[in-house]
């Protein structure tokens, strides 16, 4: 219920035409009697005069701008010239205009980075961002990317470094920040790089900038992708989560890729389960040798006891 104190308004608990108790109306802001309909306080609305049917006519008509991100060197607070080539009543341009903006875009371009390093900064928050998008990653891990070379570049950190390297460092950090499951093979193939080359500029972010240890994802989760990845029936997925949180030891898990062991607790799952799964497939989608499945299997039967009970239905 609307509360008259937030916005400054003279608390009344009684109408003072009719002695009826008043009500808070909290999507027009007043305080209303519920006998009369006496206002007695009135708070002023600071949302838009103007009403949107969909979102499209609310994009329409809005008139700010995007929000701040951390992915543009100038953090989304300048304007670019569109490249629509019409005017404001929509009509094209003539060609002899259209020659003049795409001048004006040019210098627009330019004038953007005063110095090499801000035009160094926009070229490595392009590459994060067209990293992300190859690898299908939510917003949030672009910005802690851009977050972390940011913090790098204030440190002298990224001073003389390879752009990709830092680049794909930078993205396999965010992706381990946040939790997800992307391996530094998948961050590498996807900034045309080595994964040694990576994980050279990985060990250095995490010394000289981060100075914690960031844990990669979770088990469950490296689960789940490699069953939606292969395609896999749910009830293996659900019965190998449930392997992984009762065998959740350190001793099994200690040093170990949790892609390997989400990709033997998939196999396992499916043996049980008596879903055709070869032993290949599971370890090409987990992108792990077979060698690795079957040291992690027989890890797991060596140091737990597993069984299934079979009911029967009608």
């Amino acid at each position: 219920m609307w509360d008259p104190k937030a916005d400054g308004e003279i608390f009344r608990t009684y109408c003072p035409n009719c002695g009826d108790r008043l009500i808070g109306d909290a999507e027009k802001g007043e305080q209303v009697c519920q006998a009369c309909g006496f206002v007695a306080a009135a708070a002023a609305d600071d949302g838009p005069e103007w009403k949107a049917i969909d979102l499209e006519e609310k994009s329409k008509r809005v008139r700010v701008g995007a929000p701040t991100t951390l992915t543009l060197h100038d953090l989304g607070l300048s304007t670019d010239i569109g490249s629509d080539m019409r005017d404001s009543h929509g009509k094209y341009l003539d060609p002899t205009m259209r020659a003049t903006v795409e001048k004006m875009k040019k210098w627009q371009s330019r004038v953007r980075t005063i110095n090499s390093q801000e035009r160094g900064l926009s070229i490595v928050l392009a590459k994060i961002t067209e990293v992300c998008n190859n690898l299908n990653l939510p917003r949030n891990v672009a910005e802690t990317a851009a977050h972390i070379y940011r913090t790098s570049v204030k440190l002298k950190v990224a001073k003389s470094k390879s752009i990709m390297g830092m680049t794909a460092a930078t993205v396999y950090l965010a992706c381990r920040k946040c939790g997800v499951s992307r391996t530094l093979k998948e961050v590498a193939r996807a900034a045309g790089l080595e994964k040694g080359s990576v994980a050279k500029y990985f060990r250095l972010i995490l010394k000289d900038v981060e100075k914690d240890y960031v844990p990669p994802a979770s088990v469950e989760k490296h689960i789940s992708k490699l069953v939606n990845i292969a395609k896999i029936d749910t009830r293996v997925e659900h019965l190998a989560l449930q392997l992984a949180r009762m065998t959740n030891d350190s001793k099994i898990s200690s040093g170990k890729a949790p892609a390997g062991l989400a990709a033997a607790y998939v196999y396992m799952s499916s043996v049980m389960r008596c879903e055709h799964l070869p032993q290949r497939e599971v370890a090409e989608f987990a992108e792990v040798t077979e060698v690795t499945v079957r040291n992690r299997c027989r890890e797991l039967l060596d140091n737990y006891i597993i069984r299934q009970k079979v009911g029967w239905t009608e």
